[in-house]
C-alpha cells in the first residue's frame, strides 16, 4: 500500500533537519550565474564529476572568449577543449547546436528573457532542446533563476528511494514524486546537502551504512550487511565532496 503523501512529507522535514544538523545550512550565494553560462555548464556535468566537468568549462572558456566563438568554432576545437569531461564529441555538438538555437530565435547569445518565465515554461522550453533533461533544466532554475524546484541527479534518486521516500525508476521520476514532498523553501539546501551525503556516505557501490546518520529512517534492505562491512569506517569529512560546478561558475563571474 502507498504512503500518504503527508506522511511521506513528514519525512523529508526530518530527513532535511538531520541533515542539516551535521552538515549546515548551505548558504545560496548572492552571485548567480546568467541562465545561458549555467545551461552549458550543466550540459558539461552530463556522465562525469562535476570536478572535471568545471575543468572542461575553464578550458573551454580559455580557448573561446565568447559564445559566439564557441558557435561559429570547428566542432573538433571545441571537442579537443572539452575533453576532460568526457563525451567530447556529443557534448561538443550539442553546446553548438543550443548556442545557434539562441542565437536564432534571441538574435544574441543570451537567456535571460527566461527571468520573466514561470518555472513550467522554463522547463518546456529548456527541455526542447536536445540533450536538455529534467536535472539540467531543473538546474537552471535553481541555480541560476534562484526558484525554489528540487533537481534530482542520480545520487538524489539512489537516495530518495533507499530512504523510501520515492519507489521510482529514473531520476525523471523521482522529480515529479518529489516536488509535492519537499517543503517550501528548503528545496535548494535538501538538493546540495543529498549530494554531499550521497557522494561521501550513501554511495552507489559499497555505501557506508555503518556510519550513515539517516541509519534508522533507511528502507534500504541491505543497510544491515554493508553496516556490518564497513563498520568503523570514515565518518563525514571536509573534502571538496560539496564543490557543485553550477554555484562555482557565478563566484568566478563576479
Amino acid at each position: 500500500m502507498a504512503i500518504p503523501v503527508a506522511i511521506r512529507s513528514k519525512r523529508v522535514v526530518q530527513i532535511a533537519d538531520l541533515l542539516e544538523g551535521h552538515l549546515g545550512i548551505p548558504a545560496i550565494s548572492r552571485k548567480r550565474s546568467n541562465p545561458l553560462d549555467s545551461l552549458i555548464a550543466t550540459l558539461l556535468s552530463q556522465n562525469t564529476n562535476d570536478q572535471n566537468s568545471y575543468r572542461a568549462w575553464l578550458s573551454l572558456r580559455k580557448k573561446f572568449r565568447s559564445w559566439e566563438k564557441v558557435a561559429s568554432a570547428p566542432r573538433r576545437e571545441v571537442a579537443k577543449s572539452i575533453e576532460i569531461g568526457g563525451l567530447k564529441n556529443q557534448k561538443a555538438l550539442r553546446i553548438q547546436t543550443i548556442l545557434r538555437l539562441v542565437h536564432r530565435e534571441r538574435g544574441k547569445y543570451d537567456l535571460d528573457f527566461l527571468r520573466g518565465r514561470t518555472d513550467e515554461e522554463i522547463m518546456s522550453y529548456l527541455m526542447s532542446m536536445k540533450g536538455v533533461g529534467t536535472k539540467t533544466a531543473a538546474c537552471v532554475l535553481v541555480f541560476s533563476l534562484g526558484r525554489d524546484v528540487f533537481p534530482v541527479d542520480t545520487h538524489i534518486h539512489r537516495i530518495c528511494n533507499r530512504l523510501g521516500l520515492v519507489r521510482t525508476k529514473s531520476a525523471d521520476e523521482t522529480f515529479e514524486a518529489m516536488r509535492d514532498l519537499v517543503p517550501q523553501g528548503r528545496a535548494y539546501a535538501f538538493h546540495v546537502n543529498l549530494i554531499r551525503f550521497g557522494r561521501e556516505t550513501c554511495r552507489a557501490a559499497n555505501p557506508l551504512c555503518g556510519e550513515c546518520l539517516l541509519y534508522e529512517q533507511c528502507k534500504f534492505p541491505e543497510k544491515e550487511r554493508f553496516a556490518t562491512l564497513n563498520a568503523g569506517g570514515r565518518k563525514f569529512s571536509n573534502t571538496r565532496s560539496g564543490f557543485l560546478i553550477t554555484e562555482q561558475i557565478a563566484k568566478d563571474r563576479a
